[in-house]
């Protein structure tokens, strides 16, 4: 049972590090996401956590959506930020470009 108990400490501090290496390397990082627009460069609709999940994906960094949190519903282009809640206690804040598809 100690052993188990050891086994499961070094798992944890090894998803622990992971993570934070994780989060050292998209903090601060920027992802574009290229949006259809309409009249006067509006979204249809709104841009969610699966398209930027989306947007990390492409970018090799598979992350769950349940994971990203939007601090605002973002409707327009421009720059946002995102905060992704990688494990407890560690989370990394990325940007978010919105800009028109070509």
């Amino acid at each position: 049972a100690i052993h188990q108990k050891k086994m499961a400490q070094i798992k944890k501090e090894k998803i622990k590090k992971t993570m934070t290496e994780l989060a050292s390397s998209l903090n601060g990082k920027e992802f574009e996401l290229k949006v259809k627009v309409g009249e006067k460069d509006k979204l249809f609709g709104s841009v969610t956590t699966n398209d930027i999940a989306g947007a990390l994906k492409k970018s090799g960094f598979e992350i769950d959506k349940r994971k990203i949190d939007l601090p605002e519903q973002i409707k327009s282009l421009g720059e946002f930020s995102a905060k992704i809640k990688l494990a407890d206690g560690i989370n990394a804040s990325v940007k978010i470009k919105v800009d028109k598809e070509a």
